[in-house]
Parts: C-alpha cells; sequence; structure tokens
C-alpha cells in the first residue's frame, strides 16, 4: 500500500490538489528525502499495531536478553506483557520500557502466535503502549514481499516489489527520525503491510517462501533514487490501466516524474479488480455521506468534474433534488462508499446506486498487477521499475 498512502489506508489514500505542479516538478518533504549511505542494512522500528492497541501480549522466545528499564537478565519460553495506565507489567512485575532481544539459534520471537525476526521492544506512555519490532532492514523487506505480493508470484515482480518496499521504508525511516516518535512505520496499509514470517501454528502460511528469500537477496540493498535523493515509492494493488500523481491519487500537492503516472496498457487485465461493478443502497450512500460530512442532502446524481488523463476523477459534482450540486473530492466519496477507486462512473437506478470502474487502491506508483503481467511477459524486475517510475535510478545503500 505503500500505499502510505503515506496518508492512511490507514487510509491513507486520500485528499485533494490539482496536478499543475506537474509542469514545475514540485516536491516537497511528502516525496523526497536525502538518504544517507550505510555500512550495513540499518535497523527499522514497525510498531505493531494490532498489540499497541491491546490491554496485553503473550510472548514466546527459546532464550533471549530481556532488558526492563535498563537491567538486563536471560530468559526463556513466556512472558505476559500488560498495561496498566503508565506502566507496563512484564509477569507482573512493574516497568516503563522492555526490550526482548532473541539470542543462539533460532533467532526470532512470537508474539500472540505470529512469529518476528529482531528484537521487541515496548514502551509505556500518557496514550497506552506502543509495541515495536525491531529489525534489521532485509528482513523487514522479507516481512512485507509476501503480504502486499502474492508469493507465488514471477521472481522478477517479486524483485520489483523488494526494490519499492526498501525505497519506501527508508524514505520513512528518515523522515521518523526527525520527528521524535518512537517508530519508523506501522505494519498496516497506512504504510506497507508487514507480518513478520507468519503465524506460528500455520507453516504453510508463512510468507518467507524461497522465492521471496530470493527477491529481497537478488536485490539486496538497493533502493530507487530520483536526483540522487530518496522517494517515497508509493504502490498499489490495481491501475486499471495507467497509474496517477499524488495530487490526483492521495491528495498530496507535490509531484514527482517517477510519481507523474505512466500508461500501462493491458498488463493488469487479469485482476479481479482490473474492471469491477459495485451496487449500493441509496439509503447506504446516503447515510454515509451524510457521516463523512461531504452531503448533507439527499444526492440523486454524481458526475465527475475533474478528471485526471487516466480517467480517474479529481473532483465530483453531487446534484441534489434541487438541482443543485457540490463540488468535492473524489478521494473523499472513495473513501466515504468504500469504492475501489476514483475511477469510475455512478448511475442512480430506483433505491440503489451502480457504481463501475477501474483499479483498485490510490493509483499511485507501482501497479503490482501489472508488474506481474510485466514479469510473466519476461520483463526483468529492473525494467518493470524503470518504467512504473520512469526517471528513477536504482542505487545500492550498503
Amino acid at each position: 500500500m505503500a500505499r502510505h498512502a503515506g496518508v492512511f489506508i490507514v487510509c491513507s489514500l486520500f485528499l485533494l490538489v490539482s496536478c499543475s505542479n506537474l509542469q514545475t516538478g514540485n516536491s516537497g518533504p511528502e516525496l523526497l528525502a536525502p538518504i544517507p549511505v550505510y555500512g550495513a542494512a540499518p535497523l527499522v522500528r514497525v510498531k505493531l499495531s494490532k498489540p499497541s492497541n491491546a490491554d496485553s501480549v503473550s510472548v514466546k522466545v527459546a532464550k533471549a536478553m530481556l532488558t526492563i528499564d535498563g537491567k538486563r537478565n536471560e530468559t526463556a519460553g513466556e512472558l505476559s506483557l500488560a498495561r496498566n495506565g503508565r506502566q507496563l507489567l512484564v509477569n507482573d512485575q512493574p516497568a516503563t520500557s522492555v526490550e526482548i532481544a532473541p539470542v543462539g539459534l533460532p533467532q526470532h520471537f512470537t508474539l500472540e502466535n505470529r512469529i518476528y525476526r529482531g528484537r521487541l521492544r515496548v514502551t509505556a506512555g500518557p496514550a497506552g503502549w506502543e509495541v515495536i519490532n525491531v529489525v534489521d532492514l532485509e528482513q523487514y523487506v522479507a516481512g512485507v514481499i509476501g503480504w502486499e505480493m502474492i508469493a507465488g508470484w514471477p521472481l522478477e515482480a517479486l524483485k520489483a516489489q523488494a526494490v519499492a518496499t526498501r525505497t519506501y521504508a527508508v524514505f520513512e525511516m528518515e523522515a521518523a527520525r526527525g520527528n521524535g516518535r518512537a517508530w519508523d512505520l506501522d505494519d498496516t496499509t497506512a504504510y506497507q503491510v508487514y507480518g513478520g514470517v507468519g503465524p506460528a501454528d500455520q507453516p504453510r502460511q508463512w510468507r518467507e517462501t524461497p522465492n521471496v528469500l530470493a527477491a529481497r537477496e537478488a536485490t539486496s540493498g538497493k533502493i530507487m533514487t530520483y536526483q540522487g535523493k530518496g522517494f517515497r515509492a508509493f504502490f498499489h494493488s490495481t491501475s486499471g490501466g495507467h497509474t496517477i500523481s499524488p495530487p490526483e491519487g492521495l491528495g498530496i500537492d507535490s509531484v514527482i516524474p517517477p510519481l507523474a503516472g505512466v500508461d500501462l496498457g493491458e498488463f493488469g487485465k487479469d485482476s479481479p479488480k482490473h474492471r469491477w461493478r459495485m451496487s449500493l443502497a441509496a439509503g447506504e450512500v446516503k447515510a454515509r455521506l451524510i457521516e463523512a460530512g461531504i452531503a448533507p442532502a439527499d444526492i440523486i446524481r454524481i458526475e465527475a468534474a475533474d478528471t485526471a488523463p487516466s480517467g480517474h476523477a479529481v473532483t465530483l459534482k453531487l446534484f441534489d433534488r434541487n438541482g443543485k450540486h457540490r463540488l468535492v473530492s473524489a478521494i473523499s466519496v472513495r473513501r466515504a462508499l468504500g469504492l475501489f477507486s476514483t475511477n469510475f462512473s455512478a448511475e442512480k437506478l430506483a433505491e440503489e446506486w451502480v457504481f463501475e470502474g477501474r483499479g483498485y487502491g490510490h493509483g499511485c506508483g507501482m501497479c503490482q498487477w501489472s508488474a506481474r503481467g510485466m514479469a510473466a511477459a519476461g520483463w526483468k524486475g529492473e525494467r518493470i521499475l524503470e518504467t512504473m517510475y520512469p526517471g528513477s535510478e536504482l542505487r545500492s545503500l550498503y
């Protein structure tokens, strides 16, 4: 995701702005940033969202160094972590910070029945706690590829995903370092879906498959840059044939050539969402638009106002029964109604709305299904990336 939709599907996927900046190449800190040279793969701090929202979690480890408020001891077996106001409880022992660092082999821990590489760090604060997986960047990349892309897809598509994942992660790491936050990315589509190795009791669902690991190894340390800087290498499921710029797809008032949008033809035609149709009850559409603060009255017609060259709507006209219309962001309507993309038409039929469209996701950066189609056609990962992110260059970080 990323799909960061650096913004959130977490919703990350949404807002509005014109693409007038395409001519000037305007790019602020939202998209471009200096990237340092690393001597080796750096550590990434990933906030695990579900555990961070829980009141207690269970951790299992074969052998580890347990650090509680700066004091280190060896531990093994199962640990119970809970939050108690601004304090943590480690097997009922009060603490303010905890770190569990596996040692020996296997060097991983199991959190709530999911296997992760690296270390587990937990800190308490006024708003609760943050459960963070501190992991080597290459291990992180392996923990993303198979969750963001189907692990059985062609190797060259997985290699393109590995580079996009690493590029996106490094950008977010550098952005997070200056904001005082204890983590760099979370594990949701607000950034990139990260699931570690997989469920402890279901090895067949582990995402570190031979293909995933081969894709990571073949691209180890490689990221994309533009004019020597790192950038937010957005990606999404299905473009519908043409990717779009951050202003059009994410509402980010910034654009660079690698993210300006590109015609991908029919490479993604095998996606279930290459073309789609969705029906919603009229009452539900009305309720959702009212709840989102988009349209206070009953809407009888939805038309595109401004449209990107790809066919994605940028703004929409929502008409009420009096013939008056309101101009709104297409992204906000997509989010409110749960539509697959902003490339759609809408028709009201009696007590039902019918939406027909193309694509799935915000539409920026790499289209994963098109990458699959290109790989199936014999394209190498480098060519896929050059096509998806025109003007970008590969660089080795370490």
